[in-house]
């Protein structure tokens, strides 16, 4: 029986090789990488399925906003001239001109959500008047810059500076500045410490670095005990802000009419300020494919998203923000 399907199939490969050739030479030719990437519309995420309180799902209809990003294969690359609202972006570019290979950029980005899920939270807390306590603080290595030789790694959090035990940023620049031309590092690395000199670097300003850029990583304890997931494709801070308004909404109980539809995007800073964000093209369309009814935008958007909104007809309402009030205001003007 056996025998019999080896001779078939090795009789249809002789007959077809040209084609069978031809096949793996297009699929080899299509997963060949280019120095692109590919942005697109993406969609809209439902914080409810995101961010639990105390256990429970949020009960508000909040959604934050994503691209769509496609490693840019030859295969891609061809899309791109066949979708509408597919655009090549030469990947130095996509990358804010950095040597960082797509997992390491993808690494900083993790990081960076992170860091804005803890403002997010620290940040509604904040407004809504929550004690809470800050704990296990870390300081994690996000970025490294290429003109400036050390052994340290994204995603490496520096314990101690000089045998002094480093839990906040200001700490660990402090150890830099009182240091003359080295300090050493103890560093957690994939559970493992490691003892590293590293070279310290005097700047025209008189600062003194050491060619890295460092996030504060910490837990947050109070009576409200929030959790943000994420699935492994989403990345980045600009989720910030419509993260912040979600939970400060189910503290407050807030309720708004007509069960809207409320998608947004910008980054949240720590005086309550919602920063500007790539992509605003994307983002958009996408919201309007999910029929969104509102959608928030960053200030230093707005006069784009204006234009998206024109060219595209798109029914959505866009309200400018530039305050995490901004938001709250317009949404008690709409409240139930």
């Amino acid at each position: 029986m056996l025998n019999k399907i080896y001779v078939k199939v090795k009789n249809y490969i002789i007959k077809n090789h040209n084609s069978i050739l031809f096949l793996i030479l297009m699929v080899i030719v299509l997963n060949i990488k280019t120095p692109y990437v590919i942005e697109a519309p993406g969609g809209i995420i439902s914080l409810s399925d995101r961010v639990t309180v105390n256990n429970k799902n949020l009960s508000s209809n909040y959604y934050t906003t994503y691209v769509k990003v496609i490693d840019g294969k030859v295969a891609g690359v061809i899309a791109s001239y066949l979708f509408p609202n597919w655009d090549l972006i030469k990947y130095k570019k996509y990358s804010g001109n950095t040597n960082l290979s797509y997992d390491e950029l993808n690494k900083v980005e993790k990081l960076l959500m992170n860091e804005s899920n803890n403002k997010a939270i620290k940040t509604a807390f904040d407004k809504a008047k929550v004690e809470y306590e800050i704990t296990d603080n870390k300081i994690i290595v996000f970025y490294k810059y290429d003109e400036y030789k050390n052994k340290l790694k994204i995603g490496d959090i520096i314990n101690k500076c000089d045998n002094n035990s480093i839990s906040s940023v200001d700490e660990l620049h402090s150890c830099i500045n009182n240091a003359t031309d080295k300090v050493t590092l103890k560093v957690e690395r994939n559970k493992k410490e490691i003892e590293m000199d590293v070279k310290v670097h005097k700047q025209n300003n008189g600062n003194k670095i050491i060619g890295v850029s460092v996030i504060n990583d910490y837990k947050i304890k109070s009576e409200y005990d929030i959790k943000i997931t994420a699935d492994d494709s989403e990345s980045g801070s600009s989720g910030g802000f419509m993260t912040t308004l979600s939970i400060y909404s189910e503290i407050k109980n807030l309720k708004f009419k007509n069960n809207l539809k409320i998608a947004g995007t910008g980054t949240i800073e720590d005086d309550e300020k919602i920063g500007e964000i790539e992509g605003i093209k994307y983002k958009l369309l996408g919201s309007e494919k999910s029929k969104v009814d509102i959608f928030f935008v960053p200030e230093d958007n707005y006069k784009e998203a204006l234009k998206i909104k024109r060219k595209h007809k798109l029914k959505m309402k866009i309200i400018k923000v530039s305050t995490l009030d901004d938001a709250i205001n317009y949404l008690e003007e709409i409240k139930a």
